[in-house]
């Protein structure tokens, strides 16, 4: 069998977060039976990928469900539906959209021009507002125009709040809302909570909260929209041929968003809080180390985390030294140190962080 061995690569125990680089996060055994037995047999991809949208819009109680590969290629396809709509002569003719309703209004908060270039790439064109810094709903709203095909909301960079805002203000002028929210599972209000708001189209990542594949992703919304988003992709020749789903990543989130709805926020919360308490309590003798969940200034995300202190050269050292450790250990910086995030650390691992975490320090 072909390992990580085989080629040379070295796994590490991932501290740092359901980051696209580190692999994400990882599958369930439920899961990897689920691709497996996909793997098993030929099926029609366009009958499974209809009856896996129904499937999961029933399961997670949304009007419509579509499977992407990835977040990144959820968010291409939804602007692509912007553009065409369910208009199958419209969606062949990607990217030539001279004449059209073209233009996204998007923020500058968020750092992932890839986004910005996957719109691009279908044709679209962007009415960049706001700063890296921040963007108002004013800047948003005041951003539409006749061209305007959607305005883009970066959930995480940007708050519910403002969404509300911005989708209010589209609204009033006809214009579809569709949002980005790849890392916003946890909670598991969000897979509901932003298409009532009136969101058209929410995007949302299945390799990294909901622990399914790494290449699938999950698009939510209203019927006519969701239908747009698949006439854009694969298998149909359109501009999301490239960005292929297999019938076996598509079993593998149906059953990855069957394991995530079994389960709740608070269970996941209260191991989390354990997992990073055990960090802590191992090194708050000889560091400033503290849990920061939700809604404090140092962690808006939801998972609680475990920060330690630490002068700029000191968190350099550390963070190499339980890089090159056995085994090996990958924590992100923090403005102040290092932040240990126990959403991606199986259990027990959180020991073995603590113990090489003071090892280092001392």
């Amino acid at each position: 069998m072909i390992t990580y061995d085989t080629l040379g690569v070295k796994p590490f125990i991932n501290a740092s977060g359901t980051i696209t680089t580190l692999g994400g996060s990882l599958m369930s055994d439920e899961v990897l039976e689920a691709m497996c037995a996909a793997g098993g047999s030929f099926v029609d991809l366009n009958d499974l990928l209809v009856k896996a949208g129904e499937y999961l819009a029933d399961r997670i109680g949304v009007p419509a469900a579509f499977i992407s590969c990835g977040a990144a290629s959820g968010v291409q396809l939804s602007a692509a539906a912007c553009l065409t709509g369910p208009d199958i002569a419209k969606a062949r003719q990607l990217p030539h959209t001279q004449g059209w309703q073209n233009e996204f209004v998007i923020s500058l908060v968020d750092s992932h021009t890839y986004i910005h270039q996957g719109i691009e790439v279908c044709g679209g064109k962007l009415v960049r507002v706001g700063s890296k810094q921040a963007v108002t709903s004013e800047d948003l709203i005041g951003g539409i125009g006749e061209k305007t095909a959607a305005v883009v909301h970066f959930l995480g960079k940007q708050s519910k709040e403002q969404l509300a805002e911005v989708i209010a203000g589209a609204e009033k002028k006809g214009v579809p809302v569709m949002v980005d929210a790849a890392a916003q599972l946890p909670p598991r209000s969000n897979l509901t909570e932003l298409v009532e708001m009136g969101a058209s189209l929410v995007t949302f990542s299945g390799g990294k909260g909901l622990c399914g594949p790494q290449n699938s992703g999950l698009v939510v919304g209203k019927e006519d929209c969701v239908e747009a988003v698949r006439i854009n992709a694969s298998p149909h020749s359109a501009i999301g041929r490239g960005m292929k789903v297999g019938k076996e990543e598509i079993l593998g989130l149906i059953a990855a968003v069957d394991l995530f709805l079994s389960r709740s926020d608070d269970e996941d919360c209260q191991r989390w809080h354990g997992q990073a308490r055990v960090v802590v309590d191992a090194v708050k003798n000889i560091a400033n180390a503290y849990v920061m969940t939700e809604g404090q200034d140092a962690a808006p995300e939801f998972a609680p985390r475990a920060y330690i202190d630490l002068p700029d050269e000191q968190r350099d050292a550390v963070i190499h030294a339980l890089k090159e450790g056995e085994p090996s250990i990958v924590v992100r910086r923090s403005p102040r140190g290092i932040m240990i995030d126990p959403m991606t650390m199986q259990m027990g691992e959180e020991t073995v962080v603590a113990e090489k975490l003071l090892e280092v320090l001392t």
